[in-house]
């Protein structure tokens, strides 16, 4: 398993863990799903809050090139 994929995993565990210990608080989590944020209250209901738009960023790489991170 590379980094990259373990990364990612690890992500996953710790988020569900995350939402499981807030709704066992009684905690309000906050997620978005399908470019719709939403907001579960601890009773289970689900409120929509916002719509994302998603634009594509507008960038062309070509091999070789340097990324310089800001």
């Amino acid at each position: 398993m590379g980094q990259t994929n373990l990364l990612v995993k690890v992500g996953r565990i710790s988020g569900r863990n995350a939402v499981r210990r807030s709704k066992a608080m009684d905690l309000v989590v906050t997620y978005i799903e399908k470019g719709v944020v939403y907001e579960e209250q601890p009773d289970g209901s689900k409120i929509q809050i916002d719509i994302i738009e998603r634009n594509p960023a507008q960038i062309s790489l070509k091999k070789g090139m340097v990324l310089h991170g800001k």
